[in-house]
């Protein structure tokens, strides 16, 4: 009867505090689905984030002017996918994959990572890192100011690239003919009808940017880019002048 009852008390006790750990992540993970949801009527912009120390690829999606969610493509040392889900403008949630960097400069196997915040803060921290790491206090504080730097920095980033605005702004369809470099670089083109067309590349989203990396693996190949036409700043031509400048490219199937 004693040990019915001991073994009986031992299991309420675990389901209660299971449903105690579910209960503290309930709002992040109605977040979550609400977010994933709905995010096809959000307004979807893309965005490059570049720093002398890091590099990424911005894909963000806003609800009215407030940004929900943003997933960052970072590379090099610190290469990882990281999907950040935001509330009030500020992360709520953040899932982080990455191979870690070995010794002898090989790849790991994949870490997850789950990031819960309250208040601005980190208060739950799930990983599939084996062994698995013991986290203190200064590792929550770190890693809560490096993942909320980021999240501002790149929610200003995709602002920009939403304020930057694409009012007026046209689509050529064509095959990519390369770069042309001098003081500013030139996207080429030869545009359907059989004209050469070329761009200035000023402030281009991330689609061009991965273009510029490696632009002869690129030529020969079809197209669609939406450009327009404005005034910019150009010191080398002695001021302001107005310039066709690429904003995005989509490649097409041949």
């Amino acid at each position: 009867m004693k040990t019915t009852l001991l073994l009986s008390c031992i299991i309420g006790l675990g389901l209660a505090v299971s449903a105690a750990a579910q209960e503290d992540t309930a709002h992040h993970r109605q977040v979550y689905q609400e977010v994933n949801a709905n995010e096809a009527s959000f307004k979807k912009v893309t965005a490059a984030f570049r720093t002398e120390a890091s590099k990424a690829d911005l894909t963000g999606w806003f609800e009215g002017n407030e940004a929900r969610k943003i997933i960052a493509v970072t590379s090099g040392e610190d290469a990882a996918v990281t999907e950040y889900y935001l509330e009030g403008g500020e992360p709520l949630f953040v899932f982080n994959t990455f191979r870690q960097l070995k010794e002898d400069g090989s790849r790991g196997p994949k870490v997850e990572e789950r990031l819960y915040f309250k208040e601005g803060a980190i208060f739950k921290w799930l990983t599939t890192e084996k062994p698995a790491p013991v986290f203190h206090g200064e590792d929550y504080q770190a890693t809560t100011e490096k993942h909320a730097t980021n999240c501002a920095a790149f929610v200003a980033a995709l602002n920009k690239a939403r304020s930057s605005g694409r009012a007026g702004a046209k689509v050529t369809v064509g095959v990519f003919a390369g770069i042309e470099e001098g003081d500013y670089f030139h996207w080429n083109m030869q545009a359907a009808g059989g004209e050469e067309v070329s761009y200035f590349i000023l402030h281009p989203d991330a689609s061009v940017d991965k273009v510029l990396e490696d632009p002869a693996a690129y030529v020969g190949r079809r197209c669609r880019v939406t450009w327009k036409k404005g005034m910019e700043d150009i010191p080398e031509a002695g001021g302001k002048m107005q310039v066709e400048q690429i904003l995005s490219v989509q490649w097409l199937k041949e």
